[in-house]
């Protein structure tokens, strides 16, 4: 699960950093908690984009996803939709890269 090309990620943006904060700091929350947050933040993010983010992310292990269920939404287009709302949580790895992280950046 996640991006597919999140091992060429040698270095993580300022939002990659934010997010992890995030869910170290107030715990597991669906997408819109985590942009809500952000905004609080002063950083304006696109569902779109934040989704990017979480999935390359999910793709180097710094954080999962639980899933309930997922339903086939639309046969012909092979949409799919999530009946519950899909929860983000940051891994054991993904609190050791943060706080290496932190730690770095107080030089």
């Amino acid at each position: 699960m996640g991006a597919h090309y999140a091992h060429k990620i040698r270095k993580l943006s300022p939002l990659h950093r934010e997010i992890l904060k995030i869910l170290y700091e107030h715990g597991a929350m669906p997408k819109r908690k985590i942009q809500g947050y952000l905004f609080e933040k002063g950083i304006r993010v696109s569902g779109n984009s934040l989704s990017g983010r979480l999935s390359e992310l999910a793709g180097m292990g710094l954080i999962e996803c639980e899933m309930e269920e997922v339903a086939l939404w639309d046969r012909d287009r092979m949409m799919y939709r999530f009946r519950k709302t899909p929860v983000w949580y940051i891994t054991m790895k993904g609190r050791r890269v943060l706080k290496r992280e932190v730690e770095g950046g107080r030089s």
